[in-house]
């Protein structure tokens, strides 16, 4: 068996933003957090101690439209222009006066962008800066108990001065603190997310995130916009299993097992280890008529996952082609 890819017043609102929030950023300012502390005290040697990406475009955000605005940002860096009232009615909640994280994902997607969403560090935002890629955060300006979440592209870094460029709301090339910074997002678990091309570096990235988020584009059927970013990956961590099983899939799937068997056998090394790469890999080889190799790769695979459904189930499927 083949395993499958498969509110208050505005009232309110203003003196928060004005008042409380200008008193808390000068509360949060008495103290050093843990990942400004040991940006200082220990600064990456292997990144300048200044960047600002040149090129993302700034659009003065309407009230509530910071997703809209940010994702409007980042996808014309990467040459796609849309405005934020044209990306809005894709993500915007009206009776929640804002966009949720899993629609502005979805909207990377929909654009054949991967979305690389995560929890960060304030170092991988600077390694990310550096490779010449915005990025999208989630801050809450407010507090715990009256939270204002809000959207903003980091583009940009002082060391030097501590400080973080954003393009914010009304503000572009806004700079921040870096401890009011790291307040902010640490209070929206440091998420963050980015729209990436197959071309951009992607060596300050989690590899399992890239290929989950490659396979993510085919699950809604993007499938070739996802090639790329799957052949990107092997480049990048030749080692992992994952990204040619996931190839390897996408091609069995569209009936082509030649090009399937070429991705199976291409990351064999690294997944011999994985009962699902085995089973998938000799169901292949039984569609294209190799029984004895079949027969050879599901032993392997009971070895590893005896109980395994799905690898008993194809070994039934092998034995009975030859009955």
């Amino acid at each position: 068996m083949l395993i499958l890819s498969s509110n208050l017043s505005k009232i309110i609102n203003k003196a928060i933003k004005v008042g409380i929030i200008a008193s808390l950023f000068l509360l949060i300012g008495c103290s050093t957090p843990p990942q400004t502390l040991k940006l200082t005290q220990q600064p990456p040697t292997n990144i300048p101690l200044t960047a600002n990406i040149k090129g993302v475009p700034f659009y003065s955000q309407q009230a509530y439209y910071c997703g809209p605005t940010t994702l409007a940002e980042i996808f014309e860096y990467n040459g796609v222009k849309l405005s934020p009232e044209s990306i809005a009615p894709q993500i915007f909640i009206p009776n929640r006066k804002g966009s949720l994280q899993l629609e502005m994902v979805a909207a990377i997607r929909h654009q054949e962008f991967l979305a690389y969403a995560s929890h960060g560090s304030l170092e991988q935002l600077l390694q990310l800066v550096h490779q010449k890629i915005p990025v999208v955060v989630l801050q809450n300006l407010g507090l715990s108990w009256y939270p204002l979440w809000h959207y903003a592209v980091v583009k940009g870094y002082d060391l030097e001065t501590q400080e973080f460029i954003l393009h914010s709301a009304d503000i572009e090339n806004r700079r921040v603190g870096m401890k009011v910074f790291e307040r902010t997002w640490q209070r929206a678990k440091y998420w963050y997310v980015t729209a990436l091309k197959p071309t951009q570096s992607i060596s300050a990235l989690n590899d399992f995130t890239y290929i989950s988020a490659s396979q993510d584009l085919i699950s809604i059927g993007k499938g070739p916009a996802a090639i790329p970013y799957l052949q990107q990956a092997i480049k990048a961590w030749p080692e992992n299993w994952l990204s040619y099983f996931l190839l390897a899939n996408y091609y069995f799937e569209k009936n082509n097992i030649t090009k399937a068997l070429d991705w199976f056998e291409q990351g064999l090394t690294y997944g011999d280890n994985q009962s699902d790469y085995l089973n998938n890999y000799a169901y292949a080889l039984l569609k294209n008529g190799d029984i004895n190799q079949a027969k050879h790769w599901i032993e392997q695979a009971l070895k590893i996952s005896p109980n395994d459904v799905n690898v008993i189930a194809t070994q039934a499927e092998i034995l009975a082609s030859q009955l």
